[in-house]
């Protein structure tokens, strides 16, 4: 018997410009929750002379629920990762 999944996940259609699909660099990630949302800051940190300076990359808004999944979905891939690296896909 085949197996249904019990919630599908509705396909759709993603449109994005050209210069977003280049992706942005960020090395810091400040997350702050408040009472509806957890917003999710992307920071690209460097040197500039003597100075360190961030520049904010991008600020997410999410709710908490889709903060949840999003969540899961790092800590699956990273666990993934992991395994290929450390134990070689075993």
């Amino acid at each position: 018997m085949p197996e249904s999944n019990p919630n599908p996940k509705p396909s759709i259609q993603v449109n994005a410009r050209p210069e977003e699909l280049q992706g942005r660099y960020a090395n810091i990630v400040a997350v702050t929750s408040q009472e509806r949302d957890v917003i999710i800051d992307f920071i690209a940190q460097g040197r500039a002379g003597d100075q360190q300076q961030g520049q904010l990359v991008s600020r997410i808004f999410l709710n908490h629920f889709t903060a949840k999944e999003l969540v899961e979905v790092i800590q699956k891939t990273l666990g993934e990762w992991e395994k290929m690296r450390y134990e070689g896909g075993k």
